[in-house]
């Protein structure tokens, strides 16, 4: 009799224990097979995008999942015959990376600079986005590879990348809020040159003076060595130049087709165009035949959306002219580098003055 008592309580025991379960009480509801209880945590559904859910094998009718695709998420439940969404909360918008660009000569040894802009549409404030520059064989990202350790903004061109193409690309991270944005990138610039092609500089121009039409308008560009040390095929050199106002290439010419006059240490090929817009801002840019070697800007800077300096943010010359500039004047670099205004005479096809 009592084996009897003690197989019935066994049963008894055993039909509650499969009936119903309670996570955090131990009176879960009649109606219920799992009742849950907390004051401080919260249930949370598996959370997975669209290729993990498509990847689940035969779902059962009623299996809930909550579904995270990029900025979109939705509790959604498998209704016997495919995944429907039950609700979509408001969610918070990952942060966004625009005007991507970098600038900079492309020649092995040059350092080049990236920038962005952060934006987030609620607000939240960026934290340690993520920055990777890239190498390439062309133009197009013909056998992309990740270039190791250079995770900055700025990244000094190496022997690595002679030749190569180069891009740079940010992924947005905010500290509060959706935390992590889509990489945003640029285009790819090259190919990278080697020292050799800074024998060719953007040496003097002059775009804007008093009266109109502006007159005396010229791009001057030197190249190291005398005449008989000049680059046997001048017309892998060109002078490009670009308006800011749609960042877009306007007149173009190889140095073949300029005006040449040289001394013993430099030749100067002066262009000549119908005209140079006159700023806010506008750009010239220098290539040879490793591809870009200078995009200067005047009265500001720009990303040239097409060209030889296409994807390239420009570097502003730090002077400019006016409508009140006599129209003998031009702007002159330093043999360091600098720009300055020559007032009231220009040194066209010849050694600059300052």
């Amino acid at each position: 009799m009592n084996r009897l008592r003690l197989l019935i309580i066994l049963l008894v025991c055993s039909y509650t224990a499969f009936s119903q379960v309670g996570i955090g009480t131990t009176t879960p509801d009649d109606s219920a097979i799992l009742d849950i209880s907390s004051t401080t945590q919260g249930f949370l559904l598996p959370r997975m995008n669209e290729v993990q859910r498509n990847g689940i094998a035969n779902p059962a009718t009623g299996l809930l999942i909550y579904l995270i695709e990029g900025t979109q998420q939705c509790l959604q439940v498998y209704n016997g015959s495919g995944w429907e969404t039950i609700y979509c909360p408001t969610t918070n918008t990952v942060p966004v990376a625009t005007n991507v660009s970098f600038s900079g000569s492309l020649n092995v040894g040059a350092v080049l600079s990236a920038s962005y802009t952060y934006q987030d549409a609620e607000l939240d404030i960026e934290n340690n986005s993520i920055y990777q520059w890239y190498r390439a064989d062309d133009a197009s990202g013909a056998n992309e590879v990740v270039i190791t350790g250079a995770t900055n903004l700025a990244y000094t061109l190496t022997s690595t990348d002679d030749g190569k193409y180069i891009s740079f690309g940010v992924t947005p991270t905010s500290a509060t809020g959706a935390l992590t944005g889509l990489e945003v990138r640029t285009n790819y610039a090259g190919a990278v040159g080697t020292a050799s092609a800074s024998i060719a500089r953007l040496n003097e121009f002059h775009y804007d003076n008093t009266g109109s039409p502006d007159v005396n308008e010229f791009v001057e560009v030197r190249l190291t060595g005398n005449l008989g040390s000049q680059p046997a095929d001048l017309s892998l050199y060109t002078v490009t130049l670009y308006n800011g106002n749609n960042q877009s290439s306007y007149d173009t010419e190889t140095l073949n087709n300029l005006t040449q006059t040289c001394d013993g240490l430099y030749c100067y090929y002066v262009f000549e165009p119908v005209q140079i817009q006159n700023g806010t801002p506008d750009g010239i840019a220098l290539s040879g035949p490793s591809g870009l070697i200078e995009f200067f800007s005047y009265e500001g800077t720009f990303t040239a959306a097409d060209g030889i300096a296409s994807g390239i943010l420009s570097t502003d010359i730090g002077v400019s002219e006016t409508n009140a500039t006599d129209p003998d004047g031009s702007l002159e670099r330093s043999s360091s580098g600098v720009w300055s205004v020559s007032a009231t005479a220009n040194t066209k096809g010849a050694a600059n003055s300052l």
